[in-house]
């Protein structure tokens, strides 16, 4: 019954929010109608209300284990704690459109009380109709065949009506699916609320775009949308963040940032938000730019649109983790995305001649040229990743099942462009506004271009950069050139050298703009602090562009020159293999000892890692590793932050394997004085190398190739040490013969089955004991050099944001008591 008051609060809501929108409508076209513009404000708290009270509902029956309902069932569970029983709201389609519709509710209040008068009513039924399309999503109505949304509150009888099991009357589960366990975290708790904040928020730079075409006000929207725009780029891009940490901590790639499509839909539109706000700024300090700022502004928000329809129509299903389930939507997304796409591009080009146009371009060297050109620089980005973003729907053009394209694509295409914006960051607060000259320009660069040399060339003599980009690289293009000729061999050469190229560049470029800005900061900071806000975000942004550089351009496994274990797991030997208990040597900067397993809260194995340093030191890490209960293996990392770096690690138990075949159940394979433990760790075997002299007593044709591999095989509890010779032959015809040796005393045999030519391991066969351990873990651990920066140059950029937001707020109060 009570599933029942929710559903119809939900139509309620529906058509409050019809009802309100069409009254801002008529009383943005007949300002002087108050009767409309009190019923559309009666409306939107009646439909705001009505959410709320229908949010409660649904949360009331997360809480108390409602399972009868579809919603409760597919996303909880009763052994969930309370903050991720809350956290099932927006866990699932439903529940996740119900809190941006709550957001987008409060951000209609805040407009009717904070936006000036005469914008309020045309802004507003532009948020309105978005509004209403987002209710439909979840109002759950039946039209005949078509069905218009998918509603929280449907029971299990009416979502599954052929599940077998719910023919019994009165039939409830008695416990749900749960909480994926990735999700189980606590930035399940703030990451998507902020993400959708930031979705409610890039509403109003849209309306306010909108309104001005409709008003024909080309010139005065900028100004009262500006905070707006800014805390919308400020939250989203907080959010963006949240997620990269989230992956960072949680999973197991081994980074902050996987261009994952879904991941890819969030930034896309936080990049064009970004654009828009500069064009914006152009506007309102020069005149100029009243279509880009438009366009822009409309452009930011149909791509949220659009990066909904990408997570919540099913395509990315087989492609991102992140994807949700199709539930039908897709059908109203693309309405939705249409509709806001024919009133925000179709007023603009409606409008397009009678916007203002500047008597002349504005000169190259001046701010406003290089904002246009970043902009524009942004917007090229944005085309890129919304390029391999979407390649999974222009692939179904040309196949059935399309692929993801690759990392490397987004690699190649984004790094020139980054190197691009971070010089127009650079230079852009050094430069005037409207003109500057030649002379002028070289006094402002010459000290921040100077430190800028002086710190690149710090980095390539400190750091490994040239090991790791430039030497390699070159020598490899140099013989390509030698081989083909000068031109044949420009293209081979900068396809190996052209990326370290690009990343020095991107280095400097980076110095540049942190100096670059500092200098600004510290003029306008004597000045005027509160004007600094643009000078604050381009210092984060450098420092960001620095830590990403540094920690991916550079992150090296900490198994690199170490001892490897090859096994059939098919593990890259940057990985390395510890049994339970073993410690071993794996760079000549750690030693990492395996202790064992304890339990988690959760009773979950949490893998325990002890590494050493040279100096002998030590720190420890714990990676966590379980198998849910569908069947799902988690990989939770570890990280150690130190100043300079983070150490992460992540283990795959042998379990995951699952148990050895037959046929290397009794096999081993060491490199050339490599030891390690068998039998359960009662046996140790060091392999020291070849004999290939024939030893006596052998019954072998002179021409055969006899070799044998020297063991040393040490019974652990006693100290017994036996030398063992087992041979290996290959007669003359090409056929192989084995020569197995055995210890009495122990009753274990060993043969020399096969050698590797290339590195010179050996593969040897054991019987009477148990080669493989029980217990044993692939590591997974890297160093991260300066990932800090990654999250301090962020926290920066959004500290300009709120500098320059309090700012603008200042600003449009002061016109408003003016006017007043």
């Amino acid at each position: 019954m009570i599933g029942l008051a929710g559903h119809l609060l939900i139509l309620v809501s529906f058509v409050a929010c019809l009802v309100a929108g069409f009254s801002f409508f008529r009383a943005a076209q007949r300002p002087d109608a108050g009767s409309w513009d009190r019923i559309g404000r009666t409306m939107w708290m009646v439909m705001t209300g009505a959410l709320v009270v229908a949010g409660s509902v649904l949360l009331y029956l997360l809480v108390t284990h409602q399972f009868q309902y579809a919603y409760v069932y597919q996303y909880s569970s009763r052994g969930l704690p309370l903050s991720y029983l809350m956290a099932t709201f927006w866990a699932g389609q439903e529940g996740s459109f119900f809190l941006w519709m709550l957001f987008t509710a409060y951000v209609g209040i805040a407009l009717m009380r904070l936006a000036p008068r005469d914008y309020q009513m045309p802004v507003m039924a532009v948020v309105a109709a978005c509004q209403v399309f987002l209710i439909s999503m979840i109002v759950g109505l039946k039209l005949g065949p078509v069905g218009i949304g998918s509603s929280p509150f449907d029971t299990l009888a009416a979502r599954f009506p052929e599940a077998p099991m719910l023919q019994v009357p009165g039939f409830v589960p008695e416990d749900g699916n749960g909480l994926n366990d990735l999700l189980q975290n606590p930035w399940m708790t703030i990451h998507p609320p902020t993400l959708f904040v930031g979705f409610a928020f890039m509403i109003v730079p849209f309306a306010f775009a909108v309104a001005a075409l409709w008003k024909k006000r080309y010139t005065e929207w900028v100004k009262p949308a500006l905070p707006w725009t800014l805390f919308s780029v400020a939250i989203l891009g907080v959010g963006i963040t949240m997620g990269g940490y989230w992956a960072y901590v949680t999973l197991s790639f081994g980074g902050y940032w996987a261009w994952d499509p879904v991941e890819n839909s969030s930034l896309v539109p936080w990049i064009v938000g970004v654009a828009a706000l500069h064009a914006m700024l152009v506007q309102k300090k020069t005149a100029r730019g009243h279509r880009a700022a438009l366009l822009l502004s409309i452009l930011a928000f149909i791509l949220v649109v659009y990066s909904t329809f990408l997570t919540r129509s099913g395509i990315l299903g087989d492609i991102s983790v992140h994807s949700f389930v199709d539930l039908g939507l897709s059908g109203q997304l693309v309405v939705w995305m249409g509709a806001m796409a024919l009133v925000g591009f179709g007023l603009l080009a409606l409008r397009w001649r009678s916007l203002p146009r500047p008597d002349q371009e504005p000169p190259y060297l001046s701010r406003e040229f290089l904002i246009f050109s970043g902009a524009m620089l942004l917007c090229a980005l944005s085309a890129v990743i919304l390029l391999g973003t979407s390649s999974p729907i222009l692939g179904r053009l040309f196949r059935d099942n399309p692929a993801a394209v690759p990392v490397t694509f987004y690699n190649k295409w984004s790094l020139p462009i980054a190197v691009g914006i971070t010089f127009l960051i650079a230079i852009g607060q050094l430069f005037w506004w409207h003109k500057m000259s030649v002379a002028q320009l070289n006094r402002a660069v010459v000290r921040p271009l100077g430190l800028a040399v002086a710190s690149t060339i710090a980095v390539l003599v400190l750091t490994p950069f040239v090991e790791r980009t430039v030497v390699p690289a070159a020598e490899q293009a140099q013989t390509a050139a030698t081989q083909a000729g000068l031109l044949g061999g420009l293209e081979p050469f900068w396809t190996q050298y052209g990326t370290g190229l690009l990343m020095l560049l991107l280095v400097l470029m980076g110095f540049f703009a942190l100096y670059g800005n500092a200098f600004v900061l510290w003029r306008i900071g004597r000045g005027n602090l509160r004007m600094a806000g643009g000078a604050i975000s381009h210092i984060g942004f450098a420092i960001l562009i620095l830590g990403v550089l540094s920690s991916s351009g550079f992150s090296a496994p900490v198994g690199q020159g170490g001892v490897m274990m090859p096994t059939t797991t098919g593990q890259s030997r940057d990985n390395f293999v510890l049994t339970r208990g073993e410690t071993r040597p794996v760079s000549n900067r750690y030693t990492v000892t395996y202790a064992g397993r304890e339990k988690t809260e959760s009773g979950h194995d949490r893998y325990l890692l002890t590494f050493t340093r040279p100096d002998g030191s030590t720190f420890s890490l714990k990676p966590v590793v379980y198998q849910s209960n569908k069947g799902q293996w988690i990989q939770h990392p570890d990280v150690q932050t130190f100043v300079e770096k983070d150490i992460y690690a992540a283990v795959t138990p042998s379990a995951m394997f699952g148990p050895p075949d037959e046929d290397t159940r009794g096999k081993l394979e060491l490199a050339r004085g490599e030891t390690t433990e068998i039998g359960g760790g009662v046996y140790r075997v060091r392999f020291v190398g070849y004999d290939t002299n024939r030893p006596e007593g052998v019954d072998l044709p002179d021409s055969a190739v006899v070799v044998a591999a020297v063991l040393e095989m040490t019974h652990v509890a006693t100290g017994t040490t036996h030398t063992l010779k087992p041979l290996y032959a290959v007669l003359p015809g090409g056929q192989q013969q084995f020569f197995q040796t055995r210890v009495p005393d122990w009753n274990v045999g060993v043969t020399f089955l096969q050698m590797n030519v290339d590195d010179g391991r050996v593969t040897l066969g054991f019987d009477g004991v148990d080669v493989a351990p029980e217990d044993w873990i692939v590591v997974q651990a890297y160093e991260k050099p300066f990932i800090s920066l990654v999250w301090i140059g962020f926290l920066i950029l959004t500290a300009g944001f709120v500098v320059a937001l309090v700012r603008r707020v200042q600003d449009v109060r002061r016109a408003r008591t003016a006017l007043a």
